[in-house]
């Protein structure tokens, strides 16, 4: 029998226990994530004076203009070149090399910036696939991850929402729906090769991911949050049940520290972005003569995700089997 990722299962399952003993507000993880939690800076290693030489300044100025959120760190006795490296442990280098004038290529690719159109248009998470060149087992699990997604988005629902609860009022942004987005890149993409060690993380997690051996799949919510990293032999039907509901569930635990996954490096306004997106929405609202976005047929929502965090394996009944 397949287990779950045992880091995340004891993550979800703490914040499940954590949650517990206090009132959940209504609003769904990956909205809260949204609204509230700000991501983590990545720490830009520098050599000692190169901040203010021409170059280092051209350099920040670039940053500043993305707004990308990062912390430059000079180190005496440096090397030439710099190093990028994780919010959450100093050890997880995801880009090494020499500091030109551009910052772009190391907070923008073209799947992130897929992601985050997909985020910002009203996604509730990205799934994102990486293939691992061999044809037949990226096939497999592409189409097992497109049919189970496909059949959450028949049944799924969010927290119905208490518009009374101040803690459960919504910040700018999209409108608030069920949106399960499926994304495939390539593990060999010479663009997004920084992208993919920022999603393997900095944990022993994310070593099916490193290896390269079969394709792998991570979840993105929020502010480019990513929950985890699975391989195809790792995350069956059941486990994407339990990862997607989770992110559709009440937000039991609102501390950021205290949830599992880490931050992807993005250059990126948030809050420009997000309020852009909600004038969105309201034109969408207003085009509907002020309705509210039309529900989609819906059968008997799953079990609270919550609950049913144990494992990855075992099928459960239901029309794809």
């Amino acid at each position: 029998m397949r287990r779950m990722n045992a880091i995340i299962a004891r993550a979800l399952g703490a914040t499940f226990l954590m949650g517990a003993a206090v009132e959940a507000c209504t609003v769904p993880v990956f909205r809260f994530a949204l609204d509230r939690w700000q991501a983590d800076a990545y720490r830009l290693e520098v050599p000692d004076g190169w901040v203010n030489s021409a170059g280092g300044r051209a350099f920040q100025k670039k940053l500043d203009e993305t707004r990308t959120e990062v912390e430059i760190v000079s180190l005496d006795g440096a090397a030439a070149g710099g190093n990028l490296v994780m919010p959450s442990d100093e050890r997880a280098v995801v880009w090494s090399g020499e500091l030109g004038n551009d910052a772009s290529s190391l907070f923008t690719s073209p799947a992130r910036e897929e992601v985050v159109r997909r985020i910002l248009a009203g996604d509730s998470m990205v799934w994102v696939m990486i293939a691992s060149g061999e044809e037949a087992a990226d096939a497999a699990f592409e189409k097992r991850l497109k049919s189970r997604l496909a059949y959450l988005g028949t049944v799924a629902a969010i927290p119905k929402q208490d518009l009374s609860d101040p803690d459960s009022q919504l910040g700018p942004g999209p409108e608030l729906r069920v949106g399960l987005s499926f994304l495939r890149i390539a593990r060999d993409d010479p663009r997004e090769q920084i992208f993919l060690k920022m999603l393997a993380g900095p944990g022993k997690e994310g070593e099916s991911l490193r290896r390269g051996k079969e394709p792998c799949a991570a979840v993105v919510f929020g502010r480019g949050r990513v929950l985890g990293v699975w391989s195809s032999g790792d995350l069956d039907k059941q486990g994407i049940d339990e990862v997607s509901l989770f992110l559709l569930g009440a937000c039991s635990c609102r501390v950021k520290v205290q949830n599992p996954g880490w931050d992807l490096g993005l250059a990126i306004d948030w809050e420009a972005r997000l309020m852009a997106a909600q004038m969105a929405a309201d034109r969408a609202v207003e085009a509907r003569g002020g309705d509210p976005a039309p529900e989609t047929p819906r059968g008997p929502a799953p079990a609270p995700a919550a609950l049913e965090i144990r494992r990855f394996g075992g099928e459960k009944d239901d029309p794809q089997k």
